[in-house]
């Protein structure tokens, strides 16, 4: 399940350099899913059984974002819980070159059903306080 959060961040333009140096002092990171044109931070609010966390997408405007001074924008930010399996995979391939793309269990239950009211409050108060760490109007 996906919950979008309602932020000042939405359209929010900077540079990746400025977006980081305010983000990770609050707990953000830059996921690994990044691309030369968009990407992540993530913010995790939960490790234990099912993955709950806050995602704040954003997109290089201009330049890329391998490149010094990307200029990027942010989109809306939303909280995604995952559930993934317990044990060892039973599907999971072995070598080298399988194991550099398929590193991760498959998923007990891709989406969660539903998110706990809890961390939905707890992400709208880690969103207002990356709000003010980037100083959105």
């Amino acid at each position: 399940m996906m919950i979008q959060i309602d932020s000042s961040l939405n359209g929010y333009q900077t540079t990746l350099y400025k977006l980081e140096t305010a983000l990770k002092p609050i707990g953000f990171s830059i996921g690994g899913g990044w691309e030369y044109d968009h990407g992540y931070f993530d913010y995790p609010l939960s490790k234990e059984g099912c993955y709950y966390y806050i995602r704040l997408p954003f997109t290089a405007t201009e330049g890329e974002l391998d490149r010094e001074g990307v200029e990027v924008k942010l989109g809306t930010p939303f909280l995604l819980g995952h559930q993934y399996e317990d044990g060892v995979d039973k599907d999971g391939e072995i070598g080298n070159i399988s194991a550099s793309f398929n590193q991760f269990q498959s998923p007990k239950d891709s989406d969660t059903e539903e998110i706990p009211e809890e961390y939905e409050k707890l992400g709208i108060t880690i969103i207002k306080r990356a709000e003010l760490a980037v100083q959105v109007n």
